[in-house]
């Protein structure tokens, strides 16, 4: 296998990967990708819907639903049909505006894994002075994470960083790095990674653990039970997510650290080239299947659009068919 690359990086700078592989790839692709749109779709339209989703805490919920489902639709179509073909099926063009889209979904996915967090902290912080967050800093929380992602995902159209293949050839992704792009190329990684990487990361796990402090010591009653299930599915699907970017964070120091302290960048093994994208694909599955297992009025909301149709009932009546409604309340 080789060590280092020999031909210029305006081809695929990756050796031909076994067509086995490819075809592997973009089943699994397909399947979770399907998978989900289906489950991000069913999120969408109950919240459309449902009467029991009342609290401010599901706009985030749903933004974050937004993120995955937009990841979905716009991704496996194009990488799946494109890892079957065995080569990038699709114009250059296109290629850059897929990587683009790829990245805008990726920084939206983490943005909207902190804020959720960070709202569970909050609410748990303020419950005692009967304080309670204003609309409008949800629309604010809404509007960070889709200007922060546009920022991220734009400086390599303009050369800061460049949008080329993927290590399989097969789909389009930003290049961990480009030896072509020099101190541009760094000027936007390193903020990159620390802004978009590893500060949400230490964040999201620092608040994750004063929430979890602040609701035993504050959430005593039975009302307050909606909300400790909330809390508990949000931190679940956001170490869940989290674990299944591993691969793709792996993969990127692969690349990445070889170049910039011996001076070369050696080939991504086989597997991770395969595990990377397949587990960030279906890390878009983890938000709606946590709900489903840890929040009961999610649960119920979303059952409701298949099993007596109760979420597209009135409130009062919604109640009726919800054994664990008995304290509804909206915020």
């Amino acid at each position: 296998m080789q060590a280092m690359f020999d031909y210029s990086e305006d081809e695929c700078p990756w050796y031909h990967f076994d067509n086995s592989y490819k075809t592997l790839l973009g089943s699994c692709l397909i399947v979770f990708g399907v998978s989900g749109v289906l489950l991000n779709g069913w999120l969408f339209a109950t919240f459309v819907h449902s009467h029991l989703l009342v609290f401010r805490s599901h706009i985030l919920v749903l933004n974050l639903c937004t993120a995955s489902l937009g990841r979905n639709l716009l991704g496996f179509p194009f990488a799946g049909a494109s890892a079957i073909g065995k080569r990038w099926l699709f114009t250059p063009a296109c290629c850059q505006l897929f990587a683009f889209m790829n990245q805008f979904f990726g920084v939206f996915q983490m943005n909207a894994l902190l804020v959720l967090v960070l709202e569970r902290y909050l609410l748990a912080k303020y419950y005692r002075r009967e304080i309670t967050l204003y609309q409008r800093f949800y629309w604010w929380y809404v509007t960070f994470c889709w200007t922060s992602a546009l920022i991220f995902a734009t400086p390599p159209l303009f050369g800061y960083g460049v949008y080329s293949c993927d290590t399989t050839g097969t789909a389009c992704a930003f290049l961990w790095p480009s030896m072509a792009s020099g101190a541009k190329q760094l000027g936007y990684s390193i903020p990159y990674v620390i802004v978009c990487g590893i500060l949400p990361v230490i964040i999201i796990f620092y608040f994750m653990g004063k929430a979890v402090r602040l609701e035993k010591i504050y959430y005593r009653g039975e009302q307050q039970r909606e909300q400790k299930q909330l809390t508990r599915s949000v931190h679940a699907l956001a170490i869940a997510t989290l674990a299944l970017w591993i691969p793709a964070a792996v993969q990127a120091g692969w690349q990445w650290l070889p170049l910039l302290v011996l001076g070369y960048r050696p080939h991504v093994p086989p597997a991770l080239a395969l595990i990377a994208p397949i587990a960030s694909e279906a890390a878009t599955c983890v938000p709606v299947l946590c709900y489903i297992a840890g929040d009961e009025r999610l649960r119920a909301a979303l059952l409701g659009r298949m099993r007596k149709n109760y979420a597209l009932l009135p409130p009062e009546r919604a109640k009726l068919f919800n054994r664990f409604n008995r304290y509804y309340k909206p915020e």
